[in-house]
C-alpha cells in the first residue's frame, strides 16, 4: 500500500508542475498580455473570444476595467475584488466581471482557467 500512495503523490506533484492543457489547446495562437507570467491560447469568432490561460505563482494585475468577461477555474486559485468586493475563486468557481467594472486579481498558485468575452478583439493574437 505504501508504495501505491507515494506513486499518486508522485503524480499529483509532476501534473501541477507541468502545462496542464492538452496538445490541442497549447497549439493554438497565443495572445498578447501585458503582464509577466501570463501565457494564453486563444479561440474566437465573429462575436466572442475565449482564452484558456495560464497564471503563473505570484501574478497580479492591477486595476483595469473593459467589457464583460466571465470564465471558470481549471486548477489552482484567483482571489479577485470586483468594485471593492474581494472573492477567492478555486477549482471549479465560476466568475463575472460586469461591464466597466474595476477590478484586479491575484494568483497565489500557478492557475489554469478558462476566459471568455463578448468582444472578439479583447486580447490581440500573436502574429
Amino acid at each position: 500500500m505504501e508504495a501505491s500512495r507515494s506513486h499518486v503523490t508522485k503524480e499529483s506533484t509532476q501534473e501541477s508542475t507541468q502545462e496542464s492543457l492538452p496538445p490541442e489547446i497549447i497549439s493554438l495562437p497565443k495572445v498578447e498580455v501585458p503582464v509577466a507570467g501570463v501565457t494564453g491560447y486563444c479561440l474566437n469568432d465573429d462575436e466572442k473570444q475565449v482564452v484558456f490561460f495560464i497564471f503563473e505563482e505570484g501574478v497580479s494585475f492591477p486595476d483595469h476595467a473593459h467589457c464583460e468577461q466571465r470564465g471558470i477555474l481549471i486548477s489552482g486559485e484567483m482571489t479577485m475584488e470586483i468594485e471593492g468586493k474581494t472573492n477567492l475563486y478555486q477549482a471549479g468557481d465560476q466568475y463575472v466581471v460586469p461591464e466597466g467594472a474595476n477590478h484586479r486579481a491575484n494568483f497565489s498558485k500557478r492557475t489554469v482557467l478558462v476566459d471568455m468575452s463578448d468582444t472578439p478583439k479583447r486580447y490581440k493574437v500573436s502574429a
